[in-house]
Order: C-alpha cells, then structure tokens, then sequence
C-alpha cells in the first residue's frame, strides 16, 4: 500500500511539472527564477541588509546605555616596623555595579556618518533593482537561447529529410540509367555534412536546456515559442542622442556610481571633522560593596555614587591615523569619480549598440521575411527545373540549404531583436515586468 502511495506521489509530481513545462511562457519562467536562482537570493540578502543602514544612521544620535558590573576577592597585608605582633592582614570581598548613559550633544562626524549609511541604504534599493534587471535579461537570454536551438535542430532535420529524399531519387535514377553516380555523390557528401550539423544541433539543444534548468528550475521542454509572423519596429524616439540622455538621467549603473562617489566625498569630510571637538552628556549611577577585612567592623560597607555632566574630547595627536585615512579617502575619492565616468562611457556605448540592434534588427527582420519568400520562390522552381532536367540535383540541394540558411537567420534575428528592446531598456534603467509582459505577449500559446 505504502509503494502504491509512493509511485501515486511520484507520478503526480511529475505531471505537476510537465504540466508546468508544457505552459510555461516567458512570464511565468521569471517569476519561478526569481524563487529558484542563487544570484537574485543574493541580492535579495543584500538589499535586506542595506535597509538596517538606515536604522543604524538614526541610532547614531540616540543614547546609548550600559550596565557593568565587577566582583573581586582583595587581599592586603601590613607591617609595623618588622614586628610580627602588630602585623595586620585585611581581606575581603569587593563588588559593585554602575549604570551609565551617553548623549551625544556635538559631533561634527556624525551628521556626515549618517549621511552615509543613508546614502548605503539608498544604493541597496538601487542595487537590487539592478538586480532584477539582470535576471530578466538572464532569464530572456536563457529562454530565446532554448528557442533559437531548437528552431535550429528544428531546420536541421527538416533539411536532413529533404536531402535524405533527393539521396533516395539519385540513388535510383543512377540504377535505371537516367542519371550519373556524381549526383549521388553530391548528394551523399551533403547528407553527410547534414549529420554532422545535426549531431552538433542536439548538442546545442542540450546545452542550452540545462543552462536554462540550471537558471530557472524550470524544464525547458514545451515552451512558448513565436508566432509564424512577427510585426518589428525601430525605436522611438527614433534619435539614439535622446536615448543616451535618457540613459545619463535613469541609469541604475550610474546612478550607483553616483551615490559610490557621494559616499567617498563625505568620508573624506569625515576624516578631516575627526579633529573637531566632541561633546557629550553623561550620567552615572551606581554602588560599590566591601565586606570583610574591608570594613572597619568587618561588616559591610556601602557606597553610592550618582553623577550627571558633560565631557568634551578634543583630538591631540592619533599617531597620524586620522592623517592617512585623509589622504586615503581622498585617493578613493578619486577612484569614484573616475569610475562615474567609465560608467557613463559604458552606459553610453551600451544604449548606443542596444539602439542600433533594435534599429537594425527591424529592417533586418523585414529584409529576410522577404529573403525567406525568396528562397521558397527559389527552391520551388529549382524543384520544377530539375524535374524537366534544366537543373541539377546540386543546384536543387544548394536551393535547399539557402532556404534553411534564411529560416535561421530570420529566427536568430527575432530573438535578438527582442532581447536588444529589453537591453534598450535597462540601460535607460526602464527595465521591468511591464517589459517582459510586453515581449511574452508576442509569444504563440
């Protein structure tokens, strides 16, 4: 009964998840990758952990309070003049506790130091929406990488099976005499060369389906696909200046490299306020015990003490400390700024080529939807030309691969025409769900 229930389990589960694998689109495989993959949980740590900045920079002007406590055994021996007779030995027990509190009335570094932990927090929200941009592109990157392999194995086969047929025909016109061995022959050497595509396509297709398992969780088996016919247009604004002034404004990189610099600026502010005095209010109350030898009716003694007051710290001399981490600050400083402006080269660059690709991605879908009818117009009077014998079989097994050619081509075009839109929008910092709704609408159910 157990092993029933077991194999009743085990079979539910599987359905469960080729169930899944059958429907998935493109929307749903992101949502199950951002409960599976190990780099987004990551960055979801991170961000929880960039939120306590904010906490911690409030606490830096509240009191802080402490309690210390101490017990000791105390021995003390005396001699008079080396008689032994009026020699004393008090011992005894000693122990106490203090509650002290501390305000801070004046620091000039700490308006800054919480400035700073403000700034943190703020770039771990930052950083995660970077985060989230990234997986997006990772889970569209791994998904149109499974299509396009199978598109491609897909082609593969059905070349091989056309090769296959004309393998078959030359074989027999070569038997009954109305042909020669050489079209056999191109047609065998083709054939061969089509397993050796194949072989390397099911490789691929492997490949590709564990990358996306291994991102996702998801089985890349059954997924939604394009539709026959995809509509594709340029960018707009169609003017890639605006597109890189959008990007200078929104970027998260930059953006991040901002608060990194802002970040740098005030630890040098910091360092050079270290030598400004602070003040402080305090307050104290606690008790001391002796027992024993201690007292003088070797009872016990009991001492309060209660105090409330201000303490100033005026920085001297810190072993020139202070002095190095100025210099080193501003030698970060430096550092920040100038990776701001690598970051907006970067930026640039990236929107520029995600522009172009999105820009020529649609004139070169458009180009080879035509190349496509083309090469179908092609193979059909290629077909016609070497059944009344004004072509050869070469000729006709060269139409074929032209017209294969072009399917891939066209499919690999569509795929990365997609994947430049969503590259076009995260490198404005735009890059969201609503994108990828966008995209996964486009997909056939």
């Amino acid at each position: 009964m157990q092993r029933f229930a077991l194999r009743s389990l085990v079979a539910a589960l599987a359905l469960a998840t080729g169930s899944l694998a059958s429907a998935a689109d493109l929307l749903q495989v992101y949502q199950e990758a951002k409960k599976y993959d190990a780099t987004y949980a990551a960055a979801e740590a991170e961000l929880r952990a960039g939120q306590e900045k904010s906490k911690q920079a409030n606490a830096l002007w509240l009191p802080t309070v402490k309690l210390t406590g101490d017990a000791k055994r105390l021995s003390s021996e005396k001699e008079f003049g080396g008689a032994p007779s009026a020699n004393t030995d008090n011992s005894g027990n000693q122990y106490g506790y203090s509650l002290n509190a501390t305000q801070p009335l004046y620091r000039a570094d700490v308006s800054v130091g919480a400035s700073q932990l403000n700034e943190q927090a703020r770039l771990a929200e930052v950083s995660f929406a970077a985060a989230k941009q990234d997986l997006i592109l990772r889970v569209s990157q791994a998904y149109f990488d499974v299509l396009y392999a199978q598109d491609s194995l897909e082609f593969v086969r059905a070349q091989k099976d056309a090769v296959s047929q004309q393998l078959a025909q030359a074989k027999k016109s070569f038997e009954v005499g109305v042909a020669t061995i050489t079209d056999t022959h191109e047609a065998q050497a083709k054939y061969d060369a089509i397993i050796a595509s194949e072989i390397a396509a099911q490789n691929e297709l492997a490949v590709k389906q564990n990358a996306f398992l291994q991102l996702t969780g998801v089985p890349a088996d059954g997924l939604a696909g394009l539709p026959t016919k995809m509509e594709a247009s340029p960018p707009e604004p169609a003017d890639v200046n605006e597109w890189v002034k959008r990007a200078e404004q929104q970027s998260l990189s930059i953006d991040a490299q901002r608060g990194a610099l802002a970040i740098a600026e005030a630890e040098i502010d910091k360092y050079r306020l270290h030598r400004q005095p602070t003040l402080d209010l305090y307050a104290q109350y606690g008790q001391d015990f002796n027992k024993g030898g201690l007292t003088a009716n070797g009872g016990t003694d009991k001492t309060k003490t209660t105090a409330i007051g201000v303490q100033l710290n005026v920085p001297i001399f810190t072993g020139g400390a202070t002095s190095s981490k100025l210099r080193e600050s501003l030698a970060l400083r430096d550092q920040a700024q100038h990776k701001l402006e690598a970051s907006r080269r970067d930026t640039a660059q990236n929107t520029k080529q995600a522009f172009l690709g999105v820009q020529a991605g649609a004139a070169q879908i458009r180009a080879l939807d035509q190349a496509q009818l083309s090469a179908q117009s092609s193979l059909d009077s290629t077909k016609l030309g070497r059944e009344v014998g004004v072509r050869t079989t070469l000729d006709l097994l060269n139409a074929q691969q032209q017209f294969y050619s072009t399917k891939r081509d066209l499919a690999l075009a569509r795929y990365n025409y997609l994947l430049n839109q969503l590259k076009l929008s995260a490198a404005v910092g735009d890059l969201g769900e609503k994108d990828l709704e966008a995209v996964n609408s486009r997909l056939a159910r």
